[in-house]
């Protein structure tokens, strides 16, 4: 019960986030990289292990999933590309990347969509400005240290998943995109960014995401129906396989 009245108050505040125009896929997405603060490979059995870089390969631009999640939302909800318009100059984007970034993706936004002139779509923009955006859209840490993190030490009833599930398939019929936290606690912390799903013919849901591990690609989170659970695609830093789903940028605590 608790967790049904969970789901319906997030769904109450976030009900006034639906769209007329659809998410596209890749162009509403950045065209650069999260970079991962571990080095994964696999072993000799083919399973993917995590290892220590040396201090000195350590990407620039790692461990912001977070920020780089709730920036697609926020560019998706309240901002507006204007391919007809003149194009700025770096400044005056970079003071439109930080009057879209103070509104939180749960809340209603400016009064106005921010425009960002000269560009059709935000991946486009974001080839042009790719230092700019890693430099203004947020520092990493943040997103680690949110409240609602700490449910990864939790069980995660299966219940609970199938709500999620359900929830999470009402909010794209409504034409919106969201977050989504995944966990496996040690071989995973990640966050994504669904946008649509197929029902199949089962009762299985796949949910199409977008993982900004790895720009441009078509990523899945399947939710299983017989045994109520969800399974992340296998990626060069993942084996693959089950994990736990939650909310994610849909209040200040979650």
């Amino acid at each position: 019960m608790r967790i049904l009245i969970v789901l319906l108050w997030v769904g109450a505040i976030t009900s006034s986030f639906a769209k007329e125009a659809p998410f596209r896929f890749p162009q509403d997405t950045f065209s650069f990289s999260n970079n991962l603060y571990f080095d994964y490979r696999p072993d000799t059995s083919g399973h993917i292990t995590a290892h220590h870089r040396n201090p000195g390969n350590i990407p620039d631009y790692s461990r912001h999933c977070f920020a780089l999640v709730r920036s697609i939302l926020q560019f998706y909800r309240f901002a507006e590309f204007d391919p007809k318009l003149p194009k700025l100059g770096e400044e005056r984007y970079r003071q439109r990347v930080h009057e879209l970034i103070k509104y939180p993706p749960w809340s209603g936004g400016p009064a106005k969509k921010i425009v960002f002139p000269g560009y059709p779509n935000l991946n486009r923009f974001s080839v042009d400005y790719t230092l700019m955006l890693q430099k203004n859209l947020g520092l990493w840490w943040p997103g680690y240290w949110r409240v609602g993190n700490w449910r990864i030490v939790f069980p995660a009833p299966r219940s609970g998943q199938e709500h999620f599930a359900q929830w999470l398939r009402r909010r794209l019929d409504a034409g919106d995109i969201e977050g989504v936290y995944i966990t496996r606690f040690r071989p995973i912390n990640h966050c994504l960014v669904a946008y649509r799903y197929v029902a199949e013919p089962n009762g299985d849901l796949v949910f199409f995401v977008c993982d900004v591990n790895q720009p441009g690609k078509i990523v899945h989170l399947r939710y299983q129906a017989s045994d109520r659970s969800f399974y992340f695609d296998r990626s060069w830093y993942y084996d693959g396989g089950l994990v736990s789903a939650m909310t994610l940028y849909v209040s200040p605590l979650m």
